[in-house]
């Protein structure tokens, strides 16, 4: 009886060795199916120097003033339209007026007065009688009294914008053309943050990249103040090589500004790797030696072609998740794609 119980109990042992043995395997091959999210990874780098500047900025021309008729009236003729390449004098459009006088012989009579008046103003100015001042007054009295106004261009230029059209009747000042004066030069103007605009100097180096090429400039301006909703001071800076360039391009440009109390090098990572983009807050995930993420908040500066600007809450070397962040969580292991 005694040995049957003790045939038993072996039996029983064996049965749960087995079964330990077959849970153990589960187990394992559980863990195996259970191993991190597949993500691209890259080690970022300095994108610009320690105390450098990034930002965005519109180009355009140094001087793009407005040209309007100093008078109301009917739009006559328009010679120009926008991108034409014009000479300084060229006429660009005319006008009719429509105050010059309702009466057609009282519009001459005073035509013929005010031309009359500046012969004899004239004169006086010739021999020192009187100021140029007074003279000028006498050529804009007779510009009032024709019955007509030609717009010309005030130096050599492109026109950027027209804004009128033939037979439309306009008030005095009603901006006609935008007009770029070449000889002006090309400019970058850039908002930049108050804190940056006071280690900006006039003449100050700078980097412009346009459509991928890179092009030197410096700096000429920075604004006195800052834009009433943004707070931002716009820097002006001229590129040296103005070729091929238009008016109304994007440019980034890259400053080297005298460096501050604490001087900060920019980072450019991956659009996807920003998680919880806030403002300039965000958090990326940063891989440790046993490609361990580990969440962590950085500051960033904008945006560009190439991704976004970190800078602050990275290091030159770290590794980071480039793609596939949404699904990684804090402090898991991860399997990294392979080429990364």
């Amino acid at each position: 009886m005694v040995q049957k119980a003790a045939f038993f109990q072996s039996v029983v042992v064996g049965l749960a060795l087995l079964v330990a043995a077959c849970s153990g395997g589960e187990a394992e091959e559980t863990t195996t199916a259970t191993e991190g999210p597949l993500v691209e990874v890259v080690e970022v780098a300095p994108a610009s120097a320690a105390g450098s500047v990034r930002a965005s900025g519109m180009i355009g021309y140094r001087r793009e003033p407005v040209l309007a008729f100093t008078a109301a009236g009917v739009v006559g003729a328009i010679d120009v339209d926008s991108g034409d390449v014009v000479r300084r004098g060229q006429r660009l459009a005319t006008l009719r007026r429509t105050g010059a006088g309702a009466n057609v012989d009282e519009a001459a009579l005073a035509r013929a007065n005010a031309e009359r008046d500046l012969a004899r103003t004239q004169e006086l100015f010739e021999r020192g009688f009187v100021s140029e001042a007074r003279l000028e007054s006498a050529r804009l009295a007779v510009e009032r009294a024709r019955d007509s106004s030609v717009l010309t261009a005030p130096a050599d230029g492109v026109i950027l914008r027209r804004g009128v059209d033939p037979s439309q009747t306009v008030a005095a000042g009603t901006p006609v053309f935008v007009f770029g004066e070449t000889a002006s030069g090309i400019v970058v103007r850039a908002p930049v943050a108050s804190n940056d605009a006071a280690r900006i100097r006039v003449g100050d180096a700078a980097r412009i990249r346009v459509n991928g090429a890179q092009r030197e400039g410096r700096v000429t301006r920075v604004g006195a103040q800052g834009d009433a909703a943004t707070g931002a001071f716009e820097v002006e800076i001229e590129i040296t090589a103005p070729e091929g360039l238009r008016s109304g391009m994007v440019a980034e440009v890259e400053v080297a500004a005298t460096p501050g109390a604490n001087p900060q090098t920019s980072i450019i990572v991956p659009t996807l790797a920003l998680l919880d983009a806030r403002a300039d807050q965000g958090i990326v995930y940063v891989l440790d030696e046993n490609a361990v993420a580990h969440r962590r908040a950085v500051r960033t500066a904008g945006v560009t072609s190439a991704g976004v600007v970190v800078v602050e809450g990275l290091a030159p070397g770290d590794r980071i998740v480039a793609a596939g962040a949404a699904y990684v969580r804090d402090g898991e292991s991860v399997r990294i794609a392979t080429g990364s």
